[in-house]
């Protein structure tokens, strides 16, 4: 009858607390009391410990031999460790609101059982204090956990391995390696000795050191290392603007980076990333999303040689090939092939061929192929071929080509070439192909008022390298009679340094004439053809005169508005001054300018 009152009121308790809030959940365990009892019944020891922990126990007296005599001596202990000195792993057991409910533990009673226990504290070694966030893992599954706030872990390993190393680590304590023995469900505390030299070391560094707990000392990871050395010409003055513009780039990426590593984990991975310094390898892992993998909790640490993952991975690095349905993210390094669906994304370096649909980020250097329907990311130098249907940006050097369809920036271009419709970069050593190219420190620009014999007054701006750059003209003429009333151009010209302040451009430009106010009404305009020569003379800092001939064609002109009555200083015609039958002609014209220069 004993026995069904007390089975019952188990099933009863179970029943009730089953439907409550779970808000005492893990304290009553960790509750910290101080007794000492010496040769006492059990169950006498057990009240003590509910009146001492504020709670009650639950159990069936036929499990525990309540009457034998035990001796307790603990000094503020968790309830946890003391039962688990009480009982010796007899007995398990767990929280229900506030009951602490003992089990017999039937496990260690099967024959060959498949799995066993390991549970205990991670503990301070000179303070004694539970070390919260700690990582425990097996290096060979892959098993894995992390201690709760109260420094508890539980971890549950194969017993088929012939022998079981488990791996223990903390930032800013000294790592440790456990072999067990025994394959038997265990309590088993671990003391950690905090690394005194890892702190001091931190301090000094200060925040950088979060980015060297990428780095392993298995494999290199280097860090890149943020180039403050600026590629420029030998005339080029140096902006103190710049240089903090410099800093707070360089910073905005160190900040970034140091973010990267976590960006894609769980919070369980992101606490082994900060934990463990080891690297681990796998030939082959598979995942479904960043925290569902065959690398479980430690994806963040594992480097191998075939990723594949269904929507999303991450891991600590690939050396041959990843393919992702949606995501790719690795915190080190790719080597090999690195295809996505719609994005990479790489804490480090990448060397081979990159392919995503929208999106690759780089937050280290690139040699190879980088190739995105949309847009490519790299934060450190780049030497190959960075590819994007829309931009690419890069932060570092580039030796090599940036193609893209509407934009390209770059720090510094060393060799190679950008094309796109739009090129930016800091500085570079050879010329950007597009419509606009701006070289902020070393790049050729004029922006030149001119005049001429078709067009009396020309504003025009130029900008790009002094081996190719970008034309854009304006001219007018007004109410003029025998004149055209402006005419607006685009081309390309070059220009070479003859040297003593001396300097040689040759312009090429395509312009729409509006021969009048009516044509100009009716978009019924004229095309002039101008190949224009220069001989530049600076005369100072920021100012500088040309003067040279120019080629012209003029074609379209049908109003026949233009024709040459004058007897003196006549233009030099081409095939034949014009009159009012012909369309099409040509001569040879001058042109006088004053240009601005920038500060280059």
């Amino acid at each position: 009858m004993k026995r069904i009152y007390y089975i019952f009121s188990l099933f009863f308790i179970c029943s009730l607390i089953s439907f409550s809030p779970q808000v005492q959940a893990q304290e009553l365990l960790e509750k910290r009391i101080s007794i000492r009892v010496t040769n006492q019944p059990l169950d006498n020891v057990l009240r003590q410990i509910e009146n001492l922990g504020g709670f009650s126990f639950s159990y069936n007296p036929d499990i525990l031999e309540i009457k034998s005599r035990v001796s307790v001596n603990a000094a503020n202990q968790s309830v946890r460790e003391i039962l688990n000195e009480l009982f010796k792993g007899k007995v398990i057991f767990r929280e229900r609101h506030r009951y602490i409910i003992l089990l017999k533990n039937t496990k260690k009673e099967e024959g060959n059982p498949l799995n066993f226990n390991l549970n205990g504290y991670i503990i301070n070694k000179k303070t004694g204090e539970k070390l919260a966030n700690a990582s425990i893992y097996e290096p060979v599954t892959l098993a894995s956990t992390i201690s709760n706030q109260y420094g508890y872990y539980r971890i549950r390993l194969p017993t088929t391995p012939s022998s079981v190393r488990l791996e223990v680590r903390k930032d800013q304590y000294i790592g440790k390696s456990v072999v067990i023995s025994n394959r038997k469900n265990t309590y088993l505390p671990i003391l950690l000795n905090p690394d005194t030299l890892k702190a001091l070391s931190f301090r000094k560094l200060n925040i950088i050191t979060k980015s060297d707990t990428l780095n392993s000392p298995k494999i290199e990871i280097p860090q890149f290392e943020y180039t403050t050395t600026t590629y420029v010409s030998s005339d080029t003055i140096i902006e103190t603007d710049s240089l903090r513009f410099q800093s707070k780039l360089r910073t905005t990426y160190q900040r970034v980076r140091k973010d990267f590593s976590s960006a894609f984990a769980s919070a369980k991975q992101a606490i082994n990333t900060k934990n463990i310094t080891d690297t681990l390898y796998r030939p082959v892992q598979s995942s479904i999303l960043p925290f569902i993998s065959t690398n479980r909790e430690l994806s963040g640490n594992v480097v191998n040689d075939f990723s594949f993952n269904v929507f999303a991975g991450y891991s600590l690095g690939t050396n041959k090939l990843e393919i992702g349905g949606l995501f790719n993210a690795d915190r080190g390094h790719v080597k090999g092939v690195q295809l996505a669906g719609i994005g990479n994304f790489v804490g480090n370096n990448v060397t081979g061929f990159q392919y995503a649909s929208a999106l690759n980020v780089v937050m280290g250097n690139v040699r190879g192929l980088q190739y995105s329907t949309l847009l490519n990311f790299t934060a450190g130098n780049f030497k190959g071929v960075q590819w994007a249907g829309i931009g690419n940006v890069m932060l570092g050097d580039l030796r090599g080509w940036q193609i893209s369809g509407a934009y390209n920036f770059a720090r510094t271009v060393k060799s190679g070439h950008q094309f796109s419709v739009v090129n930016y970069a800091d500085s570079s050593a050879t010329a950007s192909i597009g419509i606009f190219n701006y070289i902020r420190k070393n790049g050729y620009r004029r922006y030149e008022i001119s005049t001429d014999e078709f067009n009396y007054f020309n504003t025009t701006f130029k900008t790009g390298m002094s081996s190719f750059y970008n034309v854009f003209t304006l001219g007018f003429n007004w109410k003029i009679a025998n004149k055209p009333f402006g005419s607006i151009g685009y081309g390309f010209g070059t220009a070479v340094k003859l040297g003593r302040g001396w300097m040689f451009n040759a312009d090429i430009t395509a312009n729409a004439v509006a021969l009048d106010k009516v044509s100009l009404k009716s978009h019924n305009a004229a095309g002039l053809f101008r190949l224009t020569t220069g001989i530049e003379r600076k005369t100072g800092k920021r100012f500088s005169v040309a003067f040279g001939p120019s080629l012209n064609l003029l074609t379209g002109n049908e109003l026949g508005t233009s024709y040459d009555t004058r007897k003196l200083l006549s233009t030099f015609w081409l095939g034949g001054k014009p009159d009012h039958t012909k369309k099409n002609y040509g001569w040879i014209g001058f042109q006088f300018a004053v240009r601005f220069r920038d500060r280059m």
